[in-house]
């Protein structure tokens, strides 16, 4: 379906040349590839930092692929939740619940994967092992808070389930349960990020104790660890108490928005890449808007989640280079943050020619699907360059 402005264009110039977005779009591939080039080109400088047995053998790429599966799949339901509210994404109920239903299937196989492997604990978080978690540093707390984020992915599909059930039997009015639908499942999007943000912080604790939390000062620095705790007891920590402190909501919430942002990035673009009928002055300020989200909440992120001495800038190589793993975060971190500066320099490229549309400088029709497109798959790389760079900083977790 074409957008009002695609037929207001039409109209004025009573005839439709290629795309304006078409005919630019080879322009911009060239500088993002030259981009990701030069990225990888720079971490090919320094291969004896790279610390290649992390990152070799099947078996560790499968254990990134489906992590990276359990993300992008939040950030669809995110896009499919809180993006088509946003956006206002015209996309019938019937198609929201069959995408619904296929994500909860992905999220069940790949949470059930990440419970067994990737858990911040040694051994498995279940609510039938309690008593033996007690013995295990924040085994119990972690798997607490992993059964809250579960939870709420029960409701999810409850309040889903019960939505299909009413559509199916007419109960309600489409644009109401649609609306409903809607509503209900971005707050429950907003509530599993920060779960997960609360699971993630207790990753963290678990996997460096009894070192201190990043942000309080348990890093890594050029002759070993740093901020050990000065007296460990008999027992084993397994409270909340790290909740009733500031820091611990800094680090948390910084996490939580930064998940949100990505979220929302990932999930509106590839909304209106598939669907496409979305205004292209409402994107723009919605990707601005989110843009902004994930610059505050990565410099945060940089600065209080960063396991070195140092945040890893590529700038900071030659003071991360000495340390194990240092080197190839602060590469892979460089390669995300290129990727991330290709995204914005697709938006403002897409900002320009909007403007250019709106004061009738230029012909034909204006079509922004290219752009979506293009910014799904750069939002899908940096999810998975994120979780290349979770598994380094696991990496240094473990060695600290």
């Amino acid at each position: 379906m074409q957008s009002i402005l695609d037929i207001g264009l039409m109209k004025r110039n009573g005839r439709c040349r290629r795309p304006f977005a078409v005919q630019k779009i080879y322009s911009l591939l060239v500088p993002i590839w030259v981009l990701w080039i030069s990225t990888a080109a720079l971490g090919h400088d320094v291969p004896e930092h790279l610390d290649p047995e992390l990152l070799t053998g099947r078996r560790t790429w499968l254990h990134l692929t489906i992590q990276w599966i359990h993300l992008v799949t939040f950030a669809l339901w995110m896009g499919l939740t809180a993006g088509t509210l946003l956006l206002k994404v015209a996309v019938p109920l019937d198609h929201l619940l069959y995408g619904s239903w296929i994500i909860f299937l992905i999220m069940l196989a790949t949470g059930t994967y990440n419970a067994e492997w990737s858990a911040g604990i040694s051994e498995t978080p279940s609510l039938f092992l309690l008593s033996v978690l007690g013995k295990v540093p924040y085994g119990t707390t972690y798997t607490i808070a992993l059964a809250v984020k579960v939870g709420l992915y029960g409701v999810t599909a409850l309040m889903t389930l019960i939505i299909t059930v009413m559509h199916l039997r007419s109960r309600m009015r489409e644009a109401a349960l649609r609306k409903t639908f809607l509503i209900a499942g971005s707050a429950l999007g907003v509530l599993v990020a920060l779960a997960a943000a609360v699971v993630l912080f207790y990753h963290e604790a678990a996997d460096i104790w009894p070192n201190q939390l990043h942000s309080s000062g348990g890093v890594m620095g050029p002759a070993g660890p740093l901020g050990l705790v000065e007296a460990v007891g008999e027992s084993v920590p397994n409270d909340f108490r790290l909740l009733g402190t500031k820091d611990a909501w800094i680090d948390i919430g910084v996490r939580w928005v930064h998940l949100l942002g990505f979220g929302l990035l990932l999930g509106g673009t590839a909304m209106a890449a598939v669907f496409g009928n979305v205004s292209p002055k409402r994107f723009l300020q919605y990707s601005w808007i989110v843009i902004a989200i994930l610059s505050l909440s990565g410099i945060g992120n940089m600065a209080r989640w960063t396991p070195f001495f140092v945040s890893p800038y590529f700038w900071k190589l030659p003071a991360l280079s000495p340390i194990r793993f240092g080197a190839s975060y602060t590469v892979f971190m460089a390669v995300k943050h290129a990727l991330v500066f290709a995204v914005i320099a697709l938006i403002a490229r897409q900002t320009y020619d909007y403007a250019k549309v709106r004061r009738g400088d230029t012909y034909g029709t204006l079509s922004f699907r290219p752009y979506y497109l293009m910014e799904t798959i750069l939002g899908l790389a940096i999810a998975y360059i994120m979780i290349i760079v979770l598994l380094l900083h696991e990496g240094v977790d473990h060695a600290l």
